[in-house]
């Protein structure tokens, strides 16, 4: 047997769920972190963030969630008992992912079309930074909803693998 069919249905999703967050976390830093390269004169040299790229990335990433709730619909008719209360929080937690993408998009956006409107002069430059405080209070308020969810799923993992220890010990 391959390794993917000894997998469960549960460390499928999970691994999935982990790849999502890892996507998600570096477009993240991208925006947020500070990194030396942004600094000047370092700036004019490497490029800046790619935030048309950051947004098409939290489009697909907000595909996936859709994807992978089907995929928990899926794995819940063929999991095992133990995997019942991870499978049952994923689909927030999905959710959640969801709703914080779509909010890091809108902050992505915001950004490029300042990088826009300072590029082309087409626009006089106003600072009005009130738009872009609502992104990021809403950013905020999603990243605080997706760790509250995440560790529902923390929980439902930690069960579902005490549950798959103790299905092997007993074989």
């Amino acid at each position: 047997m391959s390794e993917l069919e000894k997998k469960l249905p549960s460390q499928i999703i999970y691994e999935n769920l982990k790849e999502m967050i890892r996507a998600k976390n570096t477009a993240h830093d991208s925006i947020f972190k500070f990194h030396w390269k942004k600094m000047w004169p370092f700036s004019l040299i490497w490029p800046q963030v790619d935030f048309i790229r950051i947004v098409r990335l939290m489009d697909e990433l907000q595909k996936n969630v859709v994807s992978q709730k089907a995929l928990v619909k899926e794995a819940k008719a063929k999991s095992m008992p133990y995997e019942k209360t991870f499978l049952d929080t994923v689909p927030a937690y999905l959710d959640s992912i969801g709703v914080s993408c779509k909010c890091l998009a809108g902050v992505a956006q915001w950004k490029q079309d300042m990088l826009e409107k300072k590029l082309h002069h087409d626009v006089k430059m106003i600072r009005d930074v009130s738009e872009y405080n609502q992104l990021l209070k809403a950013y905020e308020k999603a990243q605080s909803d997706l760790v509250q969810a995440g560790a529902f799923v923390r929980a439902g993992w930690v069960e579902a693998l005490q549950g798959f220890i103790d299905n092997t010990e007993e074989k």
